[in-house]
């Protein structure tokens, strides 16, 4: 029995999953550090978490999936693309400067 569905979807699937999860866990360590002040820094390290993998998808997206279309993708769509990647890298970066260096 042949599989005739797209790698690329579970990969995309697989990148949603890992995204809404260390998401969903950043924002239930967060809600429970409100409470308990130890939580946070738990909850810093699944935000950091969440961009790597949001960073990740992004490249995925630009690299695997559109490849040599990206100039023929709409300039806002471009824009947006390169704000939430920027977003997500200087999130990561700031947590690793701010937790090793600092």
């Amino acid at each position: 029995m042949e599989n005739n569905e797209p790698k690329s979807s579970k990969a995309i699937m697989t990148f949603g999953l890992l995204i809404l999860g260390s998401g969903l866990a950043t924002i239930f360590l967060f809600i429970i550090g409100n409470k308990v002040p130890e939580v946070m820094d738990k909850a810093r390290i699944m935000f950091a978490v969440t961009s790597v993998f949001g960073v990740a998808f992004l490249i995925y997206i630009k690299e695997w999936r559109v490849k040599e279309n990206w100039r023929e993708i709409p300039i806002a769509f471009r824009f947006i693309w390169w704000t939430i990647f920027f977003g997500n890298a200087l999130n990561f970066m700031e947590y690793i400067l701010t937790t090793f260096i600092l």
